[in-house]
């Protein structure tokens, strides 16, 4: 099958009716939703360019989309802590080898989840290599390193196979947590823990009390931009400082974005003392996920508080009372999650280097070039009479 494409430069250029066809048709994720992506394209500075692409069948029909960005990763802030050491400290390495000029299928930013959307994955072998062509082009003309696919689940893995034919080599990255919501709301979940779990949690609660610090849920746009001020943004500095991977740091402009084209799908969680907000939670929701995206807190505060683990648990409220099929609680945190009952799922990008030595690079130390910790045990929280996880549903729409 013979198939024409279109490239935009923005997601306002683009055939919203399409772009919307094809998602609807693979039940895309929130972050393929043009809102989004113009909250991205507008707001986050560290992309230098991104493009939206759509692929027509041979009828004209519109078969798959995605965008596509540009931007100057700093491999220190991305790689295994061994391999960043050795590129910090040896000059040589440091001079060629730190920045690299990635060009990504996929947003610049970390959302757990890819913008590669397929009116019919059973095309997948033909459709794929049609957009790698594209997507190499591309790379010629803007003089990429390497190229990225990100970020795939195992569910993706055997309709993205076709990737690895051409060359790609898949590397695993920090994992997705999940907890299933199988209760009512977060004190139903409480009362179903052992009471070692529970009683671990309700100390953390009650610093929050005992400290006079108050949990407000905004969902009013105005309201929360009015509460989420530079000041209260550089809460999210701090934590973004301490993350495992530091590939991105997104202004206030991006989030005050979202705000804005996500109305009524935004939920931001303060944590307040005195009237100050000393931590917060970034969420987005739909009819059936919710996703704890971005996160921000006083660090000089967080022991005395437990104002990450207060941020979780409030989160967590939100989410079971909506009543969605699918709650995401981030990356990060591994054991933390662990032991309040999430699972994790692997993701998964797809890389390759554009020349002989960018490629043996890949080839050779791929699996160095994005840092991972140990996978987080799991625990057993909950009473053993009547107590039972309910299965998550699949194949719902995010």
């Amino acid at each position: 099958m013979a198939y024409s494409h279109r490239i935009f430069d923005s997601i306002e250029r683009v055939d919203l009716s399409e772009w919307q066809q094809i998602r609807a048709s693979c039940n895309a994720s929130i972050f393929t939703d043009p809102r989004f992506l113009a909250a991205v394209e507008i707001g986050v500075k560290q992309v230098e360019k991104i493009w939206y692409i759509v692929l027509y069948d041979e009828n004209g029909a519109p078969a798959a989309c995605t965008c596509i960005s540009l931007m100057t990763v700093d491999l220190v802030d991305l790689a295994d802590p061994a391999l960043a050491r050795v590129i910090r400290y040896t000059p040589f390495l440091s001079s060629w080898l730190r920045h690299w000029n990635v060009l990504i299928v996929g947003l610049p930013i970390g959302t757990g989840h890819h913008t590669l959307a397929l009116a019919q994955r059973s095309a997948n072998a033909q459709i794929l290599p049609v957009l790698d062509r594209i997507v190499c082009d591309l790379a010629t003309e803007v003089r990429a390193d390497v190229i990225v696919y990100k970020e795939f689940g195992e569910g993706d893995l055997t309709w993205t196979a076709p990737l690895l034919d051409l060359g790609y080599r898949r590397i695993a990255t920090p994992p997705m947590h999940f907890f299933r919501p199988a209760f009512e709301d977060f004190s139903q979940y409480c009362a179903a823990l052992k009471s070692h779990y529970r009683q671990q949690i309700n100390r953390s609660r009650r610093k929050l009390k005992d400290g006079g610090l108050e949990i407000i849920v905004l969902n009013d746009p105005e309201e929360i931009l009015r509460l989420y001020t530079p000041e209260v943004h550089a809460l999210y500095y701090q934590m973004a400082e301490r993350a495992t991977i530091k590939i991105e740091v997104l202004p206030i402009e991006f989030l005050h974005q979202l705000t804005l084209r996500l109305r009524g799908e935004i939920e931001l969680i303060a944590i307040r003392k005195d009237s100050q907000v000393v931590a917060f939670g970034w969420n987005i929701h739909t009819q059936s996920s919710y996703h704890a995206m971005y996160g921000g807190l006083d660090y000089h505060l967080n022991r005395e508080f437990d104002l990450y683990f207060n941020l979780i648990y409030a989160m967590l409220d939100c989410a079971l009372t909506k009543g969605v099929a699918r709650i995401e609680v981030g990356l990060g945190g591994d054991a933390f999650k662990s032991k309040l009952g999430c699972y994790s799922e692997p993701l998964y990008v797809f890389v390759t280097g554009r020349g002989p030595l960018m490629s043996l690079i890949v080839r050779a130390a791929g699996h160095l070039l994005i840092a991972r910790k140990p996978a987080a045990p799991s625990f057993d929280i909950l009473k053993s009479v009547g107590c039972r996880w309910r299965p998550l549903p699949l194949g719902l729409p995010a």
